[in-house]
């Protein structure tokens, strides 16, 4: 069984641009309500993973805990990000995943054996909240996209008012499954010159243990932010560049 769904993190295949590649199946047997899953949604799934002769590798179900994720941030495999965009909440869909656009030529250790096709049930819980989003001052020229670098100044503030950055100090940005998907979801399309008023949700951000999750020393646990609480920033973009 691979843990917490090493799919997650255990290996980003590159995107391969071949028409003459196996594609993606995707088989809706069940539509849901509400919004469709876009690009860099954070989503919660239930899943079952199966190689071609059914012999399962992996199941949430079999956990008992489903697994959450951001789309379209590199955190799972390409299968996963393609087939499960579009989906509604409690939509089901089956995935036949070519092993391009999973595991690829290595496999995933004695789980997945190199080159495997890899099936999906995957059940889609629920969209979590997005990034409330107010823009402050208009910026211009094309939006911040994944695979960008911005070069940001940020104001984030912890619950005693002090800074958690320098926020006359630039720092550099990135659509990254180690960024907090609410700040994924907070710059992108960000242009240069603009500002902007994010709000994440808690569960985008730091979620039910608060910031820092635990005692460390005399920093108390939930000292900076507590637990379950909303996280506000101000993101003002002063550059955009192309990745090396």
């Amino acid at each position: 069984m691979l843990t917490a769904l090493a799919l997650a993190s255990m290996l980003i295949v590159p995107t391969i641009q071949d028409n003459t590649l196996p594609k993606l199946v995707i088989d809706e047997t069940k539509v849901g309500e509400g919004e469709a899953a876009k690009e860099l949604d954070y989503v919660e799934v239930h899943y079952t993973g199966t190689l071609l002769d059914g012999k399962e590798f992996d199941s949430s179900l079999t956990k008992g805990v489903p697994l959450q994720f951001q789309l379209s941030s590199e955190s799972v495999i390409q299968g996963w990000d393609q087939g499960i965009l579009g989906m509604k909440a409690g939509g089901i869909r089956h995935l036949t995943v070519p092993s391009h656009l999973g595991y690829g030529d290595q496999g995933s250790g004695d789980v997945i054996p190199p080159k495997a096709t890899l099936k999906f049930k995957v059940n889609l819980l629920r969209i979590l909240p997005r990034t409330k989003i107010e823009t402050l001052v208009k910026g211009d020229g094309e939006g911040f996209k994944s695979g960008q670098l911005l070069q940001c100044k940020v104001v984030m503030k912890a619950k005693d008012g002090r800074d958690l950055v320098d926020p006359e100090k630039p720092m550099t940005l990135e659509i990254s499954r180690r960024s907090l998907p609410g700040l994924n979801q907070g710059i992108i399309g960000i242009k240069v010159g603009e500002k902007r008023k994010i709000t994440m949700h808690a569960e985008l951000a730091f979620g039910k243990r608060g910031l820092p999750a635990a005692d460390s020393g005399d920093v108390k646990a939930g000292s900076l932010f507590s637990p379950g609480a909303n996280v506000v920033a101000e993101i003002e973009a002063l550059k955009i560049t192309e990745k090396k």
